[in-house]
């Protein structure tokens, strides 16, 4: 049976609220709207979102996310221009010519859209609800961004240089990888796994990023350094709901203390990315191959000690009768037949079981759930 077509768009509106008439004018796009005063989700089985969704966030919202069953994803960033850099946020920008995956950062008055888009083409589908992802979790992006974070942009940046790479599409210079990417936040494990960003890709990123403590700062005794005019300017702005202003006074107190000399981060062009990437998937692959294996171990060690019982327990569970309990016994005789392989005992195990299919050879049930497990050769 085919699959079902899925498409979901949830909006999220973080500095200000929807009045009424724009709650009724976001719930009018669609009639399957769920509207709420700082929310809003479509969710498409068939059809598609009419609207433009970068319309949608410059005029109402400030974070969308839009993700599809074939593996497009979509995140959409409402930023306000004084908040951030957005020269810093542009070293980020990626087009791939070959298909509408895109970093870019769009100019609209006193705002920027910072558009992540990526469509997997390989994606053949696979069941989703609506709730699969975190828009919240994803929207804390927005506010990294406000502080000069751009861990996230360079994981984003990161994936899409390689697939442009490995097209030998030109790529503008990469920018430096950034600090503390081995702190990993809820909103970049979110991101990970909503680009499905490959864990050895944040490995390589994790093994050139230098980590770096932040000094508390004592934002209290920088206010008392301000001049009485300035500090009631701030106050009022503040009486007046100015948006963001948190950010804005924090940065303003942060440009007071002294610079610090701070080590430059590491640049890697996409071929050295993809050498580390490469590095790091060899180090998990030995890693899991170990770790399996030691688990194997113990698990053999466990059965040899629970031979005895185990057989017992095939024999008992043969005598119910139950398609449940032939269930079980073949499962036990799986683990048997890897006990005796751990063993190299394979020859005695395969004589017990000629004994049992002598036995049991009218049961066609039980022989055949043996047959299919390969227990037993299939009956000419």
């Amino acid at each position: 049976m085919a699959m079902s077509e899925f498409q979901c768009y949830q909006f999220k509106a973080i500095d200000r609220t929807l009045t009424k008439g724009e709650r009724e004018q976001v719930g009018s796009w669609s009639s399957r709207a769920q509207v709420t005063a700082n929310s809003a989700t479509f969710v498409y089985h068939y059809g598609d979102f009419r609207q433009s969704v970068h319309d949608a966030v410059a005029q109402y919202f400030d974070v969308m996310i839009y993700f599809a069953n074939w593996g497009t994803r979509q995140l959409l960033l409402r930023l306000p221009a004084q908040l951030i850099d957005a020269g810093a946020i542009e070293q980020f920008c990626l087009e791939n010519t070959w298909s509408a995956d895109c970093i870019n950062l769009e100019k609209r008055g006193d705002y920027y859209l910072l558009d992540i888009f990526f469509s997997d083409e390989e994606g053949d589908g696979w069941w989703m609800e609506e709730d699969d992802f975190d828009i919240d979790n994803l929207g804390q992006i927005r506010e990294a961004l406000f502080q000069g974070d751009y861990r996230a942009l360079y994981l984003i940046w990161a994936k899409f240089a390689l697939m442009i790479d490995a097209e030998s599409e030109e790529i503008p210079p990469p920018p430096a990888v950034p600090a503390n990417m081995n702190n990993l936040t809820p909103a970049l494990e979110a991101l990970i796994d909503f680009f499905e960003i490959s864990q050895d890709l944040v490995a390589a990123a994790q093994s050139v990023s230098s980590d770096t403590k932040k000094t508390k700062i004592d934002y209290g005794q920088l206010l008392d350094q301000l001049p009485k005019e300035e500090l009631v300017q701030w106050l009022q702005r503040l009486l007046e709901g100015e948006i963001n202003l948190q950010v804005l006074l924090t940065r303003h107190l942060e440009q007071m203390l002294p610079n610090k000399e701070i080590a430059p981060s590491k640049a890697l062009l996409p071929a050295e990315l993809q050498e580390l990437v490469n590095k790091e998937e060899r180090n998990r692959l030995d890693k899991e191959a170990v770790e399996a294996e030691a688990a194997y171990i113990k698990k053999m060690k466990t059965f040899e000690k629970e031979e005895t019982a185990m057989w017992d327990s095939v024999f008992h569970n043969i005598s119910r009768a139950t398609g449940k309990s032939y269930d079980l016994a073949t499962e036990t005789l799986i683990d048997l037949k890897s006990l005796a392989d751990y063993q190299h005992k394979e020859e005695k195990f395969g004589a017990n079981m000629q004994e049992l299919y002598e036995k049991y050879r009218k049961r066609n049930a039980l022989i055949r759930r043996w047959e299919n497990e390969g227990l037993v050769k299939v009956r000419g």
